[in-house]
């Protein structure tokens, strides 16, 4: 995994919200990629739904994390 990563220049994975994080970390450490973080909006708290989150800016986050990983780094 880490020379496939090395190979074809991979540094970011992208994993999404309901993934354990320690699976991130751990895909990190073994290819040296930095996770980011994508949100299928499946798992929208209440409490983020009060602070205002809606399906947009879930999105407006998503785009973010993906503009991202497909800059060269």
């Amino acid at each position: 995994m880490g020379q496939f990563a090395k190979k074809h220049d991979v540094h970011y994975i992208m994993f999404e919200t309901l993934v354990n994080p320690k699976i991130a970390k751990m895909v990190e450490n073994k290819i040296g990629a930095k996770p980011l973080t994508l949100n299928p909006l499946e798992n929208l708290t209440k409490e983020e739904e009060k602070q205002g989150e809606d399906y947009f800016s879930v999105m407006k986050e998503n785009l973010k994390s993906l503009k991202t990983a497909l800059k060269n780094p």
